[in-house]
């Protein structure tokens, strides 16, 4: 009799093991659903990684609640409530929900309330699939009444606890379970569509915070940057004589040229003027760390001079909490400059601008509450009321400063799915049968085009000296099929070139004086600003200096990937040649200005400091 009872228990807790692991699969399964994933396109060491971090959580569930059907309840209504809201971020962005998403749900929820959404099968067969899923969890073993305090459960429970405790410390500090998955931080999309959504999350959650460069000290950074310490600068202008001109710089959302991925053709000319500008003009293209998204990442590389490629998360949200000298200050500590104003026609909270501003130097944040009856396209505030705001800022301004503006635009934010907005003009492309999406951002694209003629119309005109730089955030989200008619393929089966290519944006340095005429056909925004001080002949910190002597050795630095001087495409990770020298040397000084407060060499990052 005795043998037969242990025999039973042995099947029953091999029952209820292989229904834990079954269940968990399960909930792998209906989560990848919403991503449009069958569990066949993955590889069997990635479903393995991702089911038994869903076995992780129920398993701590189980042992704390001692009840395995109560785990099992929880953790499916979870993994729906996850896909569910998945499915409704990527209808928008183009990605799921990362871990560095929880900084912005604020911006993230203003911004997901303007768009309209609709089902398709797989968030159906996701639903559906959850749904059983939790009907099956009424099944699972219930716990026994009035066992919760015997040896047995106690001890269970606490076996249990014991080891979820260690596998999550193992994942913490070996490498081994999140080998080659850690470090695709770059584009999400990528990164949930190889590794499985929960195992991404979990890998990117772990990159939130940035290590100490190998072999940094304060003293290695001033020794870097000591070699660009440059006396009496007091920049081309003050030494001839001139007036410092007026800043105008403007980092335009979603603005692109999608020229770039490949040759079609459209029924108008998109970028007309942008195109015919030619004299008094330097342009060209700079990668973008990011695409569809997370624009403030493009406006702290610029601002800085810093590099996404070092940094996981999004800086405005995360690292953000004090003073930090930027081309800002650099403007402002030069002769003529009183004030800073920042221009952004949304809200003021996105992002954390209205806390971030102030610690990069702006004295003024006009945000979307500062425009009265601005001209609206869609649901956003257009380009071209965008820059009446800014000549009107220059109408106002004190007799004998000079102007200096940033401005964030947001007339062609995604989504491009607006039935009712009539365009003036509206872009048909005609190389192919396009996606309404693709035409709509194009007539968006027109709009700026000519909101920039206007603005750079009113500022030939003025008797004052004036510069502006216009550049692109990122390119937009568009659905997989363009690219395909486009070039051939979809972004999954992008080259890393190809990936270079859908981060590629236009530039623009215009002035209403004499500048050198010039091509660039690559750099990165993290160079941007102190390209646009050198032309505007403005001095420059040695951080500034640095900057423009790392740009002709290493023309674009992004989160996606590098190209050196010979045009040749590198990763972050390359070790042991000139690219690797100069990327530790780049990563030592950066983390010196971001992160290392009491040690920051200000003296390297402001000029004349």
């Amino acid at each position: 009799m005795a043998d037969f009872s242990q025999t039973h228990f042995q099947i029953k807790y091999l029952i209820n093991a292989v229904l834990f692991i079954a269940l968990s699969f399960w909930e792998f399964l209906y989560l990848e659903l919403f991503f449009k994933k069958a569990v066949a396109d993955f590889p069997i060491d990635i479903i393995v990684k991702n089911v038994v971090l869903i076995m992780l959580v129920n398993l701590m569930l189980a042992s704390i609640l001692q009840s395995i059907r109560t785990a099992f309840l929880i953790s499916s209504v979870l993994a729906l409530i996850a896909g569910i809201a998945n499915f409704f971020v990527i209808s928008f962005r183009g990605y799921g929900i990362v871990y560095m998403d929880f900084y912005a749900i604020k911006t993230a929820a203003t911004v997901a309330g303007r768009y309209s959404y609709s089902v398709d099968p797989g968030f159906l067969a996701g639903c559906f699939t959850g749904a059983a899923g939790i009907l099956i969890s009424f099944y699972m073993p219930r716990r026994c009444k009035g066992s919760f305090f015997n040896k047995r459960s106690l001890f269970t429970s606490l076996s249990g606890i014991i080891v979820s405790a260690l596998f999550i410390i193992w994942i913490n500090f070996d490498a081994t379970f999140f080998k080659g998955v850690s470090s695709i931080t770059w584009d999400h999309n990528i990164g949930i569509n190889d590794y499985g959504y929960l195992l991404y999350f979990t890998a990117n959650a772990g990159t939130a915070e940035p290590d100490k460069p190998s072999g940094y000290s304060a003293e290695r950074a001033g020794q870097i940057l000591s070699a660009y310490e440059t006396a009496g600068d007091e920049g081309r202008n003050i030494k001839k004589g001139l007036q410092n001109p007026n800043i105008i710089m403007i980092m335009n959302e979603s603005f692109s040229d999608l020229r770039v991925l490949g040759n079609f053709k459209t029924d108008k000319n998109v970028m007309e003027f942008y195109d015919s500008l030619k004299e008094n003009t330097i342009k060209g293209y700079v990668q973008s760390s990011v695409y569809g998204g997370y624009t403030s990442n493009s406006e702290f590389e610029f601002l800085t001079g810093c590099s996404k490629v070092f940094l996981p998360g999004n800086p405005y949200l995360q690292y953000m909490d004090d003073y930090l000298p930027s081309v800002i200050n650099t403007i402002k500590s030069q002769q003529g400059y009183n004030e800073a104003v920042a221009i952004h026609p949304y809200n003021a909270s996105g992002y954390n601008r209205n806390r971030v501003y102030p610690l990069l130097g702006f004295d003024r944040f006009l945000s979307a509450e500062d425009f009265e009856e601005p001209v609206l396209v869609r649901d956003y505030i257009s380009d071209l009321s965008d820059y009446k705001k800014i000549e009107e800022l220059y109408e106002q301004k004190k007799e004998g400063s000079s102007l200096c503006v940033f401005n964030v635009t947001m007339q062609n934010h995604n989504p491009y799915n607006d039935t009712e907005y009539k365009f003036k003009d509206n872009i048909k492309i005609t190389s192919f049968v396009a996606n309404m999406q693709a035409e709509q951002y194009l007539s968006l694209m027109k709009m700026s085009d000519d909101a920039l003629k206007q603005l750079v119309t009113y500022f030939q005109n003025v008797n004052e000296p004036v510069i502006i730089l216009l550049f692109g955030d990122h390119q937009p989200h568009l659905p997989d099929i363009f690219y395909k008619d486009v070039m051939g393929k979809e972004p999954l089966q992008f080259t890393g070139e190809d990936t270079m290519l859908k981060h590629k944006v236009p530039f623009l340095i215009w002035a209403n004086y004499d500048i050198p005429e010039l091509f660039i056909e690559r750099a990165s925004i993290n160079y941007l600003s102190s390209l646009f001080l050198d032309a505007a002949g403005l001095k420059m910190s040695n951080f500034n200096r640095y900057l423009l002597d790392l740009y002709r050795k290493l023309p674009a630095i992004s989160a996606v990937g590098s190209y050196d001087s010979d045009g040749v495409l590198h990763e972050k990770n390359e070790k042991d040649n000139e690219y690797a020298g100069l990327m530790e040397d780049y990563e030592i000084v950066q983390y010196n200005y971001l992160f290392d407060d009491e040690n920051r060499l200000d003296r390297h990052f402001m000029p004349g400091s």
